[in-house]
């Protein structure tokens, strides 16, 4: 059986988790990788009039400022690259705090989580307006530094995400018990709580903090001379709340990548169905019988079709396979040996084959329309 290698400086009561949060970084890297390899930022444009060929696409939709037109181009550009720098940050922080840099992983985590979270969130809610801002805008209109403070509306914009990412049937979905958006508010960006993380990602950065909800002691600097059990408390804060947030920001993502590039309901199903019994099986502590059977169920011929990524040979979901899809993140082909990580997002590669095209109604040369 294929089994995933995590480094011997991690205490095995974190572990689980740890190889969790891993599963759900390879899914975030997967819809990165089939953006690049089926070009999916790219989008052909055909027209009900004749257009000039001196014009200049971008530049005339930048003086007309159709936000309809402007969100099926730009976002998924957006997306990807937003997408893309939360990656870098976030690995590099899961292998510090897999190595026992604790402060550093910290340092990393707090620009995916603070920013790049919150950029996700008002795309998926709000994608007029945070185009408008952003594409039309000037900085001060769309910069999260001043807009994380508004409480009321970052937990609307939460709410709103928990909304658009829930299951209509609520059938193994397990985001409306996870998904907080006060408590995520006050993990996240709250100063004030005693449960936030901000305290910890401030104090990561800077040697002083003069913030009055957590400012450095007199003859002290953050974290210096801190003692071990100072940073086995720290440790576990990591895997006590990071998973969570992750979870959150995952949905969002795919909630995204499944509007825009049209996935039909039985795959984002089907993909549910896989994430929400890991999520299970990884933060649960007892097993659960009845979810196994599910996951047995899920993982047969009759209901899913995979095939090995190097010989091309369908996997037979016999028992051994089954049984590394349930315990482990990776698994092994039965024909070739190849291991392979389940942290994707299963999809067909013809639907992402079909570029995407817009129509543009141009009969009124200063005013365009999305047909």
């Amino acid at each position: 059986m294929a089994e995933s290698y995590i480094s011997e400086l991690l205490p095995s009561k974190y572990r689980k988790r740890h190889q969790f949060m891993l599963y759900l970084y390879d899914i975030l890297v997967d819809i990165l990788v089939k953006a690049d390899k089926y070009q999916l930022s790219n989008l052909s444009f055909e027209f009900t009039n004749k257009v000039d060929d001196k014009i200049d696409l971008f530049d005339e939709l930048e003086r007309q400022r159709d936000v309809e037109i402007s969100e099926i181009v730009f976002i998924p550009h957006i997306f990807f690259s937003i997408l893309r720098d939360l990656n870098y940050y976030l690995f590099e922080s899961l292998s510090c705090i897999e190595r026992g840099k604790v402060t550093v992983a910290f340092s990393l985590a707090r620009k995916p989580f603070q920013d790049n979270l919150f950029y996700l969130s008002w795309m998926l809610v709000r994608p007029h307006e945070f185009i408008e801002k952003v594409q039309y805008g000037s900085p001060e209109e769309y910069d999260v530094s001043d807009l994380k403070s508004k409480k009321e509306m970052v937990i609307n914009l939460f709410s709103k995400v928990k909304e658009l990412v829930q299951s209509e049937d609520n059938l193994l979905d397990f985001s409306k018990e996870l998904i907080n958006p006060e408590l995520l508010y006050d993990i996240v960006y709250n100063r004030k709580s005693e449960n936030s993380l901000t305290s910890v990602f401030d104090r990561s950065i800077h040697l002083v903090t003069r913030n009055k909800n957590y400012p450095t002691e007199k003859r002290n600097l953050n974290f210096i001379f801190s003692d071990d059990k100072i940073w086995d408390d720290f440790w576990q804060l990591f895997y006590e709340k990071i998973p969570y947030i992750l979870i959150y920001l995952v949905e969002v993502a795919i909630a995204i990548f499944e509007k825009y590039f049209g996935i039909d309901s039985e795959i984002v199903t089907l993909n549910r169905y896989i994430r929400n019994l890991k999520i299970v099986f990884a933060l649960s502590r007892e097993k659960n019988k009845e979810l196994e059977s599910i996951f047995d169920l899920l993982f047969s011929s009759d209901n899913l079709s995979m095939v090995c990524e190097e010989c091309r040979k369908p996997h037979e979901f016999n028992t051994i396979l089954v049984k590394e899809l349930k315990e482990d993140y990776l698994y092994t082909c039965q024909s070739c040996g190849f291991i392979e990580r389940l942290g994707q997002y299963y999809v067909s590669d013809e639907l992402l084959s079909n570029k995407r095209k817009i129509l543009i109604d141009n009969l009124n040369d200063e005013n365009w329309k999305l047909v």
